[in-house]
């Protein structure tokens, strides 16, 4: 019998990122965007030990992903796993944590039950990884904070049961916005942040066929709506015929519900499929 699979956004924005994921008795949180003591209260409030996490994964070191990263496992002794350059940027080498397990695209790595399979990212950032957890045939993908779809992220998530990604912004709100132009110009970058349009392309001509589960998450709170994200992903999902899928989008405290992985079939192997955008 396959292991309960699911997970649980704990903050999602420019306020705080955490996302936690249980499988089977392995528990991991996908960043520490919060501080030490909001994240204990609102793993307390999903019912989970803070002490009883395994291991704490960093996709970047910017504020609102790693800002409670070292005082969390100081306090509640798990590991941090992230690539070299997240490490070096953050200073792990000088803090008195529990330990470090470097992590990067090509090597995956093993925490308790669970896989972990990172793939780089661009972002305006050290060395940011998205994170592919696996467990009993099952696939979660977790990507925020990035600039565009690559074809190495694509590919990595169309074989994923469930999806979490940023839908940061809406074009229009964000140029016709009160931020200054160096900011604006940052967010569209390669290097920024993905819109409500780049994730319409991508559910429309890149979502795996498996894929039963999308959270659309890190909405900004100036340059978007959720109501513009909800219904750009949902018209693309129309589009491809995909009404099977679950749509969700979250709120800066994640709402407090528990997303479960469904089981799937494997996606059928299709000669000669290309993706038109990617």
């Amino acid at each position: 019998m396959k292991g309960r699979f699911r997970f649980r956004v704990l903050g999602s924005g420019s306020t705080g990122n955490a996302t936690l994921v249980e499988a089977g008795r392995t528990r991991v949180l996908i960043d520490a965007g919060l501080g030490p003591r909001i994240l204990a209260e609102r793993l307390q409030d999903a019912g989970v030990d803070p002490a009883s996490l395994d291991a704490v994964l960093l996709s970047h070191e910017h504020n609102d992903h790693a800002k409670g990263a070292v005082a969390f496992a100081k306090k509640w002794g798990p590991r941090i796993a992230c690539s070299a350059g997240t490490a070096r940027a953050l200073g792990l080498a000088a803090e008195a944590i529990p330990g470090w397990d470097p992590v990067g695209p090509g090597a995956a790595l093993a925490v308790g039950e669970v896989v972990i399979e990172a793939v780089a990212l661009p972002h305006d950032a050290a060395q940011p990884l998205a994170f592919v957890v696996r467990h009993a045939g099952r696939a979660f993908g977790h990507a925020t904070d990035f600039g565009h779809w690559t074809r190495p992220l694509v590919d990595a998530f169309r074989a994923c049961d469930a999806l979490l990604v940023e839908s940061n912004y809406d074009p229009g709100m964000l140029k016709a916005g009160p931020y200054p132009w160096s900011l604006k110009e940052r967010i569209l970058s390669p290097r920024g942040h993905v819109s409500n349009a780049d994730v319409g392309r991508f559910l429309a001509d890149g979502l795996g066929e498996r894929c039963r589960s999308v959270v659309l998450a890190h909405l900004s709170q100036q340059n978007n709506h959720p109501e513009l994200a909800w219904q750009v992903a949902e018209t693309a999902l129309a589009r491809r015929g995909r009404s099977e899928v679950e749509l969700h989008v979250l709120t800066a405290d994640g709402g407090g519900a528990w997303h479960r992985l469904a089981d799937a079939e494997p996606e059928p192997a299709r000669a000669h499929e290309q993706l038109r955008l990617f």
